[in-house]
């Protein structure tokens, strides 16, 4: 809120130098070098969000776009737990309802592609999605961090471009902590892609 409020009042006019400005006045150098910034990447994704509704849409929320996740692809999975996917599940959260769980029989395929190092999970007649949405991965070979999972993230679907979401290790929320960085690489990463209609 404090960082939105900077933009809003024009005492930054980007996101990151909002961020950047929040973390270090927040960050009490006397007891540690800690950068005690906004803590996850997803609230620095609604901060960005927040700057480009001023900026970009003059105040005004950006057309509603109704999305489905056709794919999601995570990249540099191998050594991740124990490099295997077989229990590897997603969970997508909107409205605070479970809207998609891979559990369901029949609903995805999950393919742990060796060569190329990524796991594909094609989703099959996933719900529509709008606004606000969350994306939880769980796996009982990794550990379980912030919101009970081993990684997450959220995003709004009136800002999502060209029908694609990359987001980078750093951009995932829990494996963006360098505590975590023994399981997750650097060239960890999270893909999804959407279509505009559900077939």
């Amino acid at each position: 809120m404090i960082c939105a409020f900077l933009i809003a009042s024009e005492i930054f006019l980007t996101a990151e130098e909002s961020l950047y400005y929040f973390g270090e006045r927040r960050t009490d150098k006397t007891n540690s070098s800690k950068f005690q910034g906004v803590e996850t990447p997803s609230q620095n994704r609604y901060v960005g969000y927040f700057a480009q509704v001023k900026h970009l849409y003059n105040w005004n929320l950006p057309p509603r776009r109704i999305l489905f996740i056709k794919r999601f692809i995570i990249y540099s999975i191998r050594g991740v737990g124990t490099g295997g996917v077989c229990d590897l599940k997603v969970r997508i959260v909107m409205e605070k309802k479970v809207v998609f769980s891979s559990t369901s029989l029949g609903n995805c395929s999950i393919l742990h592609d060796i060569e190329t190092d990524r796991v594909l999970i094609d989703v099959f007649s996933g719900p529509p999605l709008y606004d606000d949405v969350k994306v939880q991965f769980f796996s009982s070979n990794l550990p379980k961090y912030y919101d009970n999972c081993p990684f997450f993230f959220w995003f709004n679907t009136s800002f999502i471009q060209s029908n694609r979401l990359y987001l980078p290790r750093n951009e995932l929320d829990n494996p963006h902590k360098q505590k975590t960085w023994k399981i997750y690489p650097p060239q960890f990463a999270v893909e999804v892609l959407f279509a505009s209609s559900g077939s």
